[in-house]
């Protein structure tokens, strides 16, 4: 039986956000995070001091904020949007150059050509794919007849 959620209840939702729009102290909190990684002698009191963070600050946030393009021995599965013009072969480019920067296509699926222009939703497994998510969206842009990418689900 379907039932509606309470009103009081809350819901975790997650965004994809750009880093130079977040807040100043949570893009410290990266920062500091970073930093934690990279040197293992160094405490919180001293990173959070280094990138004049309180520390109230960096643990309200640590645990909240996770870049998408570093996660590493994880599944990372994206789909992404192509808006296209429908040319002959503009397909099978798109797929080698996923196959090129070592991404695995897991479903794909072309809308009918209106008007000579078409969309292709494809998703596919990043875990291999060395570069960012940026990147990976510049690399198929550059082929032919692709004329915009976007991301519209990552699953991780």
């Amino acid at each position: 039986m379907f039932q509606l959620k309470k009103s009081n209840e809350s819901t975790k939702r997650f965004y994809l956000i750009r880093e130079d729009v977040l807040p100043e102290s949570v893009q410290k909190t990266i920062k500091v995070k970073n930093a934690l990684l990279k040197n293992n002698n160094l405490t919180i009191y001293d990173a959070v001091k280094e990138f004049n963070l309180s520390r109230s600050a960096f643990y309200k946030y640590k645990d909240t904020i996770f870049p998408i393009d570093r996660l590493e021995e994880q599944t990372r599965n994206l789909t992404l949007i192509l808006y296209v013009q429908d040319e002959i072969g503009m397909l099978a480019t798109v797929l080698n150059k996923i196959a090129e920067v070592k991404g695995s296509v897991l479903t794909i699926h072309q809308s009918l050509p209106m008007k000579n222009r078409a969309t292709i939703t494809i998703s596919l497994n990043a875990t291999n794919i060395e570069l960012s998510l940026d990147e990976l969206m510049d690399a198929i842009k550059e082929s032919p007849y692709v004329d915009e990418v976007e991301v519209i689900g990552m699953s991780m």
